[in-house]
């Protein structure tokens, strides 16, 4: 078996990409032009820039990440384990963690057929997996692949626009960008190539190298000094290869465990009449108190002789008090509608985070409720509230409580906030 040397030795041979750029374009490198290398292979991810300076290519900037084909495959094992539980515990089990040597078999081929179907996507949108031994067949669509290794391509995208900025070279400034290796054969990668650069990318041959193995430091010009910064961070979602695997190994003997778990207590309409009577009653009792006194002292409401009343305007005065002091009026209590509220918006929050918001929004609380899922599916996180009702910006009384569904594996118990 031939030695592979560890993946940081490994480096970008700047003589064989500048051979591979030419050969794909049909045009030279012009003394002083600079292109990138995008390879993304089967277990690392290598970007760099190059420049031709006085008759010799070399790297100006390099970087590297353990991305690549191996991760995509172990990626869309997890998914399709959640896509197709109907067949069976059992068989995910043995592949999730395979003890046996027939285990071990069954994986590495369930494994090799994922690779086919990943490069069979690359010309097609739709393909089948099959796995004779186990007697499946699990339909893939384009679609469905690059939904799971998007977020690592835009990582690789990412590293490749950090190593132009390290090299000082705009994309713009680019006399061509290669792409190599069997995974960058992905269309999404070019496509997202494409969109954050602006130039289209050149794919090297299928057989073309421009890795050297245990390569000396190359010479690079002199650049100028820029104080360290924190790297831009990437967008999350997607699991690494080390969640893959402990994804895997968590479904061994697991059996699908479905349930829902409520959240404490619901309000009842004999709660509602309580407090409707509480509010009828405190309204009752602050209508009393705000009542203007009856009679007032003889002195106060004797008028001096020149604004003595005429007989007309005392009769007017007098119906107008016995209109007020309507005894009817006073004996019925006012009622008021009870408080209301707009719905917040808690989709995507966890379970704990939506009791908060609804709790400051003034609502009765949450009632909760589970919906498992796979446990290869990454969808979603575990207590992600994937449902609510109301919808949010409902107006609800505040004596309600707001209907939420949360996602998870496992226990819902450990979603109960």
């Amino acid at each position: 078996m031939q030695n592979v040397p560890p993946a940081a030795s490994v480096r970008i041979d700047p003589g064989a990409a500048a051979a591979s750029l030419s050969s794909s374009t049909g045009v030279p490198l012009a003394s002083g032009a600079a292109f990138a290398v995008y390879r993304l292979g089967r277990s690392s991810f290598n970007a760099a820039v190059v420049r031709r300076i006085e008759g010799r290519f070399v790297v100006v900037a390099e970087r590297s990440e353990p991305i690549g084909g191996a991760e995509f495959d172990g990626l869309i094992l997890a998914y399709l384990s959640g896509r197709h539980p109907d067949a069976g515990v059992r068989l995910w089990s043995r592949i999730a963690d395979p003890a046996e040597p027939a285990d071990r078999q069954l994986r590495a081929q369930l494994l090799e057929k994922i690779t086919q179907a990943r490069e069979q996507l690359s010309g097609s949108d739709f393909t089948v997996i099959t796995l004779p031994a186990a007697d499946i067949k699990m339909p893939l669509t384009r679609e469905e692949f690059e939904s799971r290794v998007e977020e690592l391509v835009v990582t690789t995208a990412d590293v490749m626009e950090e190593t132009l900025a390290e090299a000082g070279v705009h994309p713009a400034e680019l006399a061509g960008l290669l792409m190599a290796g069997g995974a960058s054969r992905t269309p999404l990668a070019a496509m997202t190539l494409r969109r954050r650069f602006g130039l289209e990318p050149v794919l090297a041959a299928p057989q073309a190298k421009v890795l050297a193995a245990e390569a000396p430091p190359v010479a690079t010009r002199e650049l100028p000094f820029v104080e360290e910064q924190e790297p831009p961070k990437r967008r999350g979602g997607q699991k690494r290869a080390v969640v893959v695997a402990a994804a895997l190994l968590v479904v061994v003997g697991a059996g699908a465990a479905f349930g829902s778990q409520l959240g404490d207590g619901e309000s009842t309409e004999d709660d509602a009449a309580i407090d409707e009577s509480a509010s009828a009653a405190t309204t009752s009792e602050t209508s009393a108190t705000a009542s203007p006194e009856v009679s007032e002292s003889p002195s106060e409401a004797s008028p001096s002789p020149s604004e003595s009343p005429t007989p007309e305007e005392t009769v007017e005065d007098t119906e107008d008090q016995g209109a007020d002091e309507d005894p009817t009026e006073d004996s019925q209590p006012t009622t008021e509608s009870a408080p209301t509220g707009s719905v917040p918006d808690v989709m995507g929050l966890s379970t704990a985070e939506a009791a908060q918001a609804v709790e400051q929004a003034g609502f009765a609380g949450v009632e909760q409720s589970g919906e498992e899922r796979g446990v290869f599916d990454w969808s979603h996180e575990d207590c992600e509230v994937i449902g609510q009702s109301p919808e949010p910006g409902t107006t609800q009384a505040l004596s309600e409580e707001v209907a939420v569904t949360f996602s998870y594996t496992g226990e819902a118990s450990e979603c109960d906030v």
